[in-house]
């Protein structure tokens, strides 16, 4: 049984792996800001009772992070996957009225917001349970990214904020791949496929049982030797 924490897990992306690790029969540490009123959740916790643990977790606070650490240090000495979920797409589907996705409209405050969730936090994250992952069986750590952030795919104009964004967390998976790797843990970043989610829209191309199933087969076969990589949901690289 494997010992798995996602974060951003009360939709989309992060409710689905949630669901499919549980009927799977692992031990799932869910996390989201606010688990009261995260129904879908709190109906697969009724479910079960004895795998999933909902824990209160804002990913920019950092006493919020050590408190999630010491809740989840008080079930198990151990985890086997983090996977780092939790992001945001201002100017998406949520978020059509923030003026920071067009140039000549852009505000500092909000940019450096999308950066603070979507790239600052993981590392936050990933730095407060190290501990548990250096313990765990073939330990990896998941940034879940986005080709929005691949450089060498950028080729027009684009929306400032999300994207940046993502690019610098994929530096980020690269220098936490060089500082784990003597620890036998494997970090990676992965894009999720454009996904029919809350965030990604009615217009998404793939659906989460087209791209759950494959995410899932590639981190469970992940190594030390695919650390530092940039995967898409069904294994291939994506170009930096």
């Amino acid at each position: 049984m494997q010992r798995i924490l996602i974060t951003g897990s009360n939709r989309g992306i992060g409710l689905e792996l949630t669901r499919r690790y549980l009927e799977r029969g692992e031990q799932v540490f869910a996390t989201c800001r606010q688990p009261q009123a995260a129904a879908d959740l709190n109906q697969l916790a009724a479910q079960y009772p004895d795998r999933l643990s909902i824990l209160a977790l804002e990913v920019t606070d950092e006493a919020a992070i050590a408190e999630c650490v010491r809740q989840v240090s008080a079930q198990t000495d151990a985890l086997d996957m983090l996977i780092n979920n939790a992001g945001i797409l201002p100017g998406g589907v949520a978020a059509r009225e923030a003026n920071i996705g067009t140039f000549g409209q852009l505000e500092a405050a909000a940019m450096l917001h999308v950066f603070e969730v979507n790239s600052v936090a993981p590392v936050m994250v990933a730095q407060a349970f190290a501990g548990l992952l250096r313990q765990g069986q073939q330990p990896r750590l998941i940034n879940v990214s986005s080709d929005a952030g691949s450089i060498t795919m950028r080729n027009k104009g684009c929306d400032y904020s999300y994207p940046a964004s993502k690019a610098a967390l994929n530096m980020l998976t690269r220098c936490l791949s060089g500082d784990l790797r003597g620890d036998d843990v494997s970090v990676v970043s992965m894009h999720p496929g454009f996904i029919k989610t809350d965030m990604g829209g009615p217009n998404a191309r793939l659906t989460l049982d087209e791209a759950i199933p494959e995410m899932m087969r590639v981190m469970d076969g992940l190594t030390l030797e695919d650390t530092g990589q940039f995967f898409n949901w069904d294994g291939k690289s994506v170009p930096w």
